[in-house]
């Protein structure tokens, strides 16, 4: 009688262990599910979010740069908040009305910047907002842009560093279909200049 009693009180020991085995991998396995959930909720999050950036924009074929400001995103940017840390005047023409920073878009709340949308902003020739005789106050080389936006219950802060400096020494971007163009025009130009030179020789 008490060898079965002993047998029982293994037996119910080792259930005890297995229960208790099973109650810590289904644990285990629930919170490697919910981590995955997570993982992959973050990912969505990331992959449609939106995503403002600020950066200078050089206009095709010039040295004309104007501030650009895109979501690269997939969604919307809602109550997007664009504030500047210095005065920007364009064209280093020093009245308040030519300050970047004053205008609406950098000083009230856009209520929505729709996904691939673009906001451009005149800056000035390189060559003069960014002359020796103008000052850092009027036409700073570098300066900050902080962007602040929600979408779908998440906020965003970002901070855009504009740096000019590289720019200052890079060349003019070019458009192959100009510069095709341009090389068209020159035959053709060419083409007109030998027919005139035909047409006034003397005929016999």
């Amino acid at each position: 009688m008490n060898k079965k009693m002993e047998n029982i009180e293994w037996l119910t020991l080792v259930l005890v262990i297995i229960t208790a085995f099973y109650a810590w991998a289904t644990f285990k396995i629930l919170a490697v599910n919910k981590a995955a959930v997570s993982a992959m909720q973050c990912q969505i999050r990331a992959q449609f979010r939106p995503y403002v950036s600020v950066y200078i924009s050089p206009r095709i074929g010039t040295n004309y740069l104007e501030l650009e400001i895109h979501n690269k995103g997939h969604s919307p940017a809602c109550g997007l908040r664009l504030k500047m840390d210095k005065d920007f005047f364009v064209d280093a023409k020093h009245y308040e009305n030519n300050n970047l920073a004053k205008l609406s878009a950098f000083s009230e709340i856009i209520d929505s910047l729709a996904p691939d949308a673009r906001l451009r902003f005149k800056m000035g020739f390189g060559n003069t907002i960014f002359n020796e005789d103008v000052a850092e106050t009027i036409c700073p080389r570098v300066f900050c842009v902080k962007a602040e936006y929600n979408f779908g219950g998440e906020s965003y802060s970002e901070e855009n560093i504009i740096d000019s400096r590289p720019i200052l020494q890079s060349g003019v971007i070019a458009d192959p279909l100009v510069e095709e163009l341009k090389k068209h025009n020159a035959t053709l130009l060419k083409m007109k200049e030998l027919l005139q030179e035909y047409q006034q020789e003397p005929k016999n």
